[in-house]
Parts: structure tokens; sequence; C-alpha cells
């Protein structure tokens, strides 16, 4: 394995560098550059406080909710600030680079810049089409892009839950008990396989910026809520319109027969139009059969997952 390992990021280095040898070229003896390039690629330029301010506060909206609905001793916020179990510290560390714009940089590092030169090469060669402009009003366009980020993220969701990939989501899926901040648990080469979902559905509408600070807020306290200790079933607009706490987390059950059921992130309708619904009716037992991940600490999970990954798709290769 380290053999393949070793392979693969020189092949991932070398495409790195063949395809930007002549922006790199010029960084030649101009460090400010390169850390100008580093910080644009990884979105630490992008990095504020009044962003980690917005995101704390979404999670204390969120966690206001869930202890209104469970109580204090039940709560995310209470196992998380004085019960830590092992599943729940792993989530603490995703949530913390997530909020501090440092997923990115490690995703960058974990795939040698590969996914960065995937997205590059898709906007230099595909172009922007920027579908969206045809609409005139604002507040349609808005609504049209809501709703198609979520089909986008069942997509996604989906594409997930196949060898080799699921070897990546499963890192996720191992999470033990339901923390608000679960959502963001996953591992750093999942989430570059996501910014090429990202960047095909960008090609094709565009946006304008403030519209996708919209959409990250709204999904993100929504998916707080479905991974809390909730168990509404929301009645019929659970039914109807948007997936529930208590769907999603059948969607992390143990069984078998939870694997490939309620994809959905926000809207129900993509999984009754595409026959991955399942209604659940009580809690059920969540987590990945035979994990490890939350014994052996956050990063050693990261180079585990990137492991099996690897030996996953060289095993769907040769087949």
């Amino acid at each position: 394995m380290k053999t393949k390992v070793i392979f693969l990021a020189v092949v991932a280095v070398f495409v790195f560098v063949g395809y930007y040898h002549e922006r790199l070229l010029d960084m030649v003896g101009q460090p400010q550059l390169l850390l100008d390039a580093v910080l644009a690629a990884t979105r630490l330029a992008e990095f504020s406080l009044i962003a980690v301010g917005l995101n704390v506060l979404v999670l204390l909206a969120a966690a206001t909710i869930e202890i209104l609905g469970v109580g204090w001793s039940n709560s995310s916020l209470q196992r998380l600030l004085f019960k830590r179990s092992g599943t729940a510290t792993a989530d603490l560390w995703c949530w913390v680079l997530s909020i501090l714009n440092l997923y990115d940089l490690f995703v960058l590092i974990f795939s040698f810049g590969l996914f960065y030169v995937l997205t590059s090469f898709l906007f230099h060669t595909v172009g922007e089409f920027q579908l969206i402009t045809f609409v005139e009003s604002p507040v349609l366009q808005l609504l049209i892009i809501f709703v198609l980020s979520d089909l986008k993220h069942y997509v996604w969701h989906r594409f997930m839950h196949k060898m080799p990939f699921w070897e990546l989501h499963k890192y996720h899926h191992s999470a033990t008990e339901m923390n608000l901040i679960t959502t963001s648990r996953g591992h750093f080469i999942e989430k570059g396989f996501l910014t090429i979902f990202d960047a095909i559905m960008f090609i094709v509408l565009g946006a304008p910026a403030e519209f996708f600070v919209v959409l990250v807020f709204a999904r993100e306290f929504y998916s707080f809520l479905l991974h809390s200790n909730l168990s509404w079933s929301l009645g019929w607009v659970g039914k109807y319109i948007l997936i529930s706490p208590l769907d999603h987390r059948l969607h992390h059950g143990m069984a078998d027969a939870y694997f490939d059921k309620n994809y959905g992130t926000f809207f129900i309708w993509w999984d009754k139009i595409f026959g991955s619904y399942c209604r659940a009716t009580e809690k059920v037992e969540i987590g990945v059969k035979n994990s490890s991940y939350n014994e052996i600490g956050f990063w050693r999970s990261m180079v585990l997952g990137t492991q099996e990954f690897l030996a996953a798709s060289t095993k769907v290769g040769l087949k």
C-alpha cells in the first residue's frame, strides 16, 4: 500500500506541476506570489472573523432549538462540552477546521493539488454558461439555484455511496452518536470530490457570490438540525417538503437496509422521485460495522481513509 500511495502522489504532483508549470516558473524568486496563490487555492484568503462569528451563531441557533426539543442533558452541546467521546471529538475536529477555512488546505495536501487542477481545467476548457442570467428576477434566481443546489447535493451523496468512494464517505457514517456538528464530519478527499460537483454546477448556472452565502448558511443551519438528537418527523412538512431529522437518522442507521435510503439534505422530493425514500418510524442504531475511526484519532483516520480508498480504487480498476 505504501508503494501505491507514493506512486499516486508522484503522479498527482507531476500532473499539478505540468499543468501549472508556467505560473510556477513566474513565481520563482517571488515568495509573495507563491503565498498569494496558496492562500487563494486553499480559501485561506477568504478567512474572516465575521464568517467565523456567523458560523457560531448559526450553530447556537440550531443548538437552542435542539435543547428546547430534547433538553440540556440530551443535547449536543452538553456532550461536546462536558462528555466528549471519540466520535464527538472527531466531529469537533472537522467543524473547527471547517469554520477556520483550513479544510481546503488539507484537501490540497491530501490530494497533492489534483482536485484544484481538475476544477481549474473544467473552468478553462468548458467555460461558464451562466444560464441563471436568463432569469431576470433575483428572487426566482435564488430559488432556482437553491433547489438545483439541493439536487446536486443529492446526486453527489449517492455518488459517495458507490465504491470506491464509499471508503471516504464511510468516515462520515462512522459517527456513533448524533451531534449538531456531525454534519461537518467528512474525509478531506471526499470534500475534494464535492468541489468537482460544485464547479460543474457553477459552470452551468453561474450565480452572484452573495447567493452562495445564503445557500451555505441555510443548508448549514438545516444540516445541524438533521444531525441533532431531535426525533421530529415534521408531520406533513416532513412527508412532502423537507427531509426530517428522524428520516436522516435512518440514513445513518447501521443496518444494511438503510444504506441507500434518504440521501436528501434539504428537500424530500429527490428521494421520492428516485426511489430512495424510506419512512422512519423510530430511532435506529447509527454507525458503521467494524469501524475503528473513533478509536484511532482524527489524523490517523484521515490517513486510513485515504489508504482504504486507494485499495478499493485498485480493486474496482482491476474489475
